[in-house]
């Protein structure tokens, strides 16, 4: 049986992490792929506090819990036991916002995707596709306003120093897709 890939992706929102995802089991068609997202564990907080999911209120909980804890990688236990549990060959660890938060993945031998695009860009597909609540609306203003939020700060960062590979995903979906087929190809991963 083949060992499990991890992959890390890295990305500002609305790079394309999503369909990163979704290209890669379009390639991987013979193998099982799993996302595991750390804002999972923040919206979970939300919900036993019966707070909205808004990109502002997890970014509240995890700078208050990193903060009371003094410990940015505060999610690294919970992360490796998801990272541990799953059962699928690729294992994609999604949205990776401090450095500390990068050694789950390293102590599972896993690659560290950083995905990045033009601000304009990003923008325009988060209004496309919102997530959070307060992106229905949201202004080019809030949106850089959201990029400058302290969970948010250090992702360009991370992807430029600690990342193993970085695609570009300014493009078509089809130009995206070649990159990531050549990631794949540059890893070994078939």
């Amino acid at each position: 049986m083949d060992q499990k890939i991890y992959i890390a992706t890295v990305a500002e929102k609305g790079a394309g992490k999503g369909l990163f995802v979704e290209i890669l089991k379009k390639l991987l068609p013979s193998r099982r792929v799993q996302m595991i997202r750390s804002s999972d564990f923040w919206k979970q907080i939300l919900d036993v506090l019966c707070k909205e999911e808004s990109r502002e209120n997890m970014d509240i909980v995890a700078t208050a819990l990193r903060g009371a804890f003094n410990d940015d990688g505060i999610l690294n236990i919970p992360l490796k036991k998801e990272l541990q549990r799953a059962d699928a060959d690729v294992i994609i660890l999604d949205g990776l916002r401090k450095p500390e938060e990068v050694q789950p993945i390293k102590d599972m031998a896993g690659t560290v995707v950083f995905i990045s695009a033009k601000p304009e860009i990003r923008f325009q597909r988060r209004k496309e596709h919102a997530e959070k609540t307060d992106e229905h609306d949201m202004t080019f203003e809030q949106f850089v306003y959201q990029d400058e939020l302290p969970s948010n700060r250090t992702i360009r960062s991370i992807g430029e120093t600690m990342a193993d590979a970085r695609i570009e995903n300014n493009g078509t979906v089809e130009k995206f897709e070649m990159a990531i087929k050549e990631f794949l190809q540059d890893h070994g991963i078939t």
